[in-house]
Formats: structure tokens, sequence, C-alpha cells
């Protein structure tokens, strides 16, 4: 199945670094466990909603989080290393990492 990154240049925070939660846009997504924030430098995406923690006002990551998503052809071999509430964070070919939503790919056991 064909798939395209929805945006270039998403959130990436690390363990322990404050993100602002956007709860209105949040509620725009059929899918469940992830939450729109945005870093510290401006940049925007989609979360794991687990991966958050509350202390105060902010929301805090719990582990390193880049939001890029990978492009998928119809073809295209991953090596996924785990997943996350509908998306797996695969390693392509190219060794580029990202994300997928699950339902563009095919398991496969080798």
């Amino acid at each position: 199945m064909r798939y395209e990154r929805p945006y270039e240049n998403p959130i990436s925070v690390r363990a322990g670094d404050a993100v602002r939660l956007d709860e209105v846009e949040s509620k725009s997504t059929d899918i469940i466990g992830w939450v729109w924030c945005r870093g510290r430098d401006g940049r925007e995406g989609w979360t794991p909603q687990a991966w958050l923690e509350r202390r105060g006002e902010e929301w805090v990551i719990q582990r390193d989080f880049s939001a890029l998503e990978l492009n998928v052809e119809p073809g295209d071999r991953f090596l996924a290393h785990f997943g996350e509430s509908g998306f797996l964070f695969v390693e392509n070919a190219r060794g580029e990492k990202g994300w997928v939503p699950d339902g563009a790919v095919e398991l496969a056991v080798n």
C-alpha cells in the first residue's frame, strides 16, 4: 500500500523535554493514543499519549521521540522495531527510521 507522510519536519524531542499539548487539535484524529504536541523549537506533530507525563502545568515526554513518518511504496521492506497505538516504528532498506501506519504494511516472518 502506498502511504505519504503528512509533514516533513515534525516534532523531535528528547526524554525529559517539556511539550505543549494542543487539546483541541488532539480531538481531530480518530487514531486513539496520539495527541498533537508542540516542542520548544515550534515543531509540531502527533505524539504517543502514553509517552507523556503531566507535571504541573506542562507535559513531559518520557523517551526520545521523533514524529517523522516514512513514505511507503508497494514492495518496500522494513524492519519493525516496535509498535505504538496503530503505528509501527520501522527501519527501511536505506537505513531511514520512522513511523508507518500498521495498516500500510503487511507483516512477513523470515
